[in-house]
C-alpha cells in the first residue's frame, strides 16, 4: 500500500521550504509514496509546491491578528470553518502521518488531524517556537526542531533537533563563476543585500544612502530589492559607476549567497539555514514586525555562535550601515572566522534525520 502524507503549510519559505525537503526525502526513501499539500492560495507554498510537483490544497482561514484588528471578531468562526474543511480535506485524503511546519493552518489541519487519531508531527524552523506548534506540540507524536533552544519552549513527548530541511540542490558555487553571472568584478569584495523575497523598505534605504560611501571604499554590491523598492534603488545605484547591480527578485539565491564575502540580510528561519549551509558571513537586521519577534531569537542565535552581527532595524542608518560592512571587511581574518563557524551550524542533512526519527517511529509504515 503507498505511503499518503499530508503536510500543512502558511505562506512563509521557513513552513514551506523544510516541508519541501521532507517530501523529497521520504520519496527517495520510499518512492511510491503520495503527497499533498494544504496551504493558503496567496502565499509562497503557492509557487513552491506547484513547481516542485506537487498538488496543493487551499484551506479558507485567517491567522490571530497579536493587535486589536477587525479581523478577531472572524478569527473564531473562520477557525471553525478551518477545521471543519480540513476534516473533509483528511476524510477524502485519508493520510497516514499529517506534517505540519507551523503557521495558521496548521491550526485547523492538527486539530482535524487529532480528532481523526491521526499520527501528527510537527517541525518548527524557528528559534522561538510559532504559537500553533506550541499549542499542538503536546498532541503530537513527534516535535522536530531546527535550534537547540526551542525545546524548552514546547510540550510534548518526542523532542528531535534536527535542524531546517532545505531544498533540493542547495550548493555553493565557484565564487567567481557566481560574481560573473550577475556582471559583477570577480576580484572585488561583494556585499549581497537581500531584505527576503518581499524586500525590507528598512534596509533598502539604508543601503540607498550608503552606496556612495561603500563603493568609494572599493566594495561592490548585489541588491536584490523586492517589487517595492527597485526602481528607487536602480536611481541609487546609477551613479555609482556600475559597482551595484541591481536585481528585484533572485531565483537563484545559492549562486547570489556564493558570490558575496558578506551578506546584509533579515534574519528568518530559511535565511539563516541557507547561509549556513553555504558559510556566509553575515549583518543581520530581524524584521521588527515578525511574530513574537522570532527574527531576533534566530539572529542572536547565530550572532552567538559568531557567524553573523546584528542591528535593530530600528538602530539602522546609512551611519550605522558603513561602519559595520567596513568593520566587518576590513578586520583582518574576521570574515573568514565567521565564515568557518557558518558552516560549523549546517546541518546539512536534516531532512534526512527528520524522515529516519519518523520512520524509527513506525510513522512512514503505510498503516495505522
Amino acid at each position: 500500500m503507498p505511503l499518503r502524507l499530508l503536510f500543512a503549510v502558511t505562506l512563509t519559505g521557513g513552513h514551506t521550504v523544510p516541508a519541501l525537503g521532507v517530501a523529497a526525502a521520504v520519496r527517495q526513501r520510499r518512492p511510491d509514496t503520495i503527497v499533498r499539500f494544504v496551504g493558503v492560495a496567496r502565499g509562497v507554498e503557492a509557487r513552491l509546491i506547484p513547481r516542485a510537483g506537487y498538488v496543493l490544497e487551499a484551506l479558507p482561514v485567517i491567522g490571530l491578528k497579536r493587535r486589536l484588528h477587525l479581523d478577531l471578531l472572524q478569527f473564531p468562526w473562520s477557525l471553525l470553518k478551518g477545521i471543519c474543511s480540513a476534516l473533509r480535506i483528511l476524510l477524502t485524503y485519508h493520510p497516514h502521518t499529517v506534517i505540519c511546519t507551523g503557521g495558521h493552518v496548521s491550526g485547523p489541519v492538527g486539530v482535524a488531524a487529532r480528532l481523526l487519531g491521526i499520527p501528527l508531527v510537527l517541525h518548527e524552523s524557528n528559534n522561538y517556537p510559532g504559537l500553533t506548534v506550541r499549542l499542538l506540540s503536546r498532541a503530537a507524536r513527534q516535535v522536530y526542531l531546527a535550534f537547540e533552544g526551542a525545546g524548552r519552549r514546547v510540550g510534548g513527548r518526542e523532542k528531535h533537533v534536527v535542524g531546517n530541511p532545505i531544498r533540493e540542490g542547495w550548493r555553493r558555487v565557484d565564487r567567481k563563476e557566481a560574481r560573473r553571472r550577475f556582471g559583477l568584478d570577480v576580484d572585488r569584495v561583494t556585499l549581497f543585500v537581500t531584505g527576503a523575497s518581499q524586500g525590507s523598505m528598512g534596509i533598502n534605504r539604508a543601503v540607498a544612502e550608503a552606496l556612495p560611501v561603500l563603493t568609494q571604499r572599493g566594495y561592490q554590491i548585489l541588491w536584490q530589492t523586492g517589487s517595492v523598492g527597485y526602481r528607487t534603488a536602480a536611481s541609487a545605484a546609477q551613479p555609482c559607476g556600475g559597482r551595484v547591480v541591481v536585481r528585484e527578485f533572485i531565483d537563484d539565491m545559492a549562486v547570489a549567497y556564493s558570490a558575496a564575502d558578506l551578506a546584509l540580510t533579515r534574519a528568518g528561519a530559511i535565511t539563516v539555514t541557507e547561509m549556513t549551509q553555504l558559510g556566509v558571513p553575515a549583518l543581520m537586521v530581524p524584521l521588527p514586525l515578525a511574530a513574537e519577534n522570532h527574527q531576533e531569537y534566530n539572529a542572536r542565535a547565530v550572532a552567538r555562535a559568531g557567524a553573523a552581527r546584528m542591528v535593530r532595524e530600528s538602530e539602522l542608518s546609512a551611519e550605522r550601515l558603513v561602519q559595520e560592512v567596513s568593520g566587518m571587511i576590513d578586520s583582518n581574518g574576521l570574515l573568514a572566522d565567521m565564515a568557518r563557524r557558518s558552516r560549523a551550524l549546517a546541518v546539512p542533512d536534516a531532512a534526512v534525520r527528520m524522515v529516519e526519527g519518523m520512520a524509527h517511529c513506525g510513522l512512514l509504515r503505510g498503516e495505522r
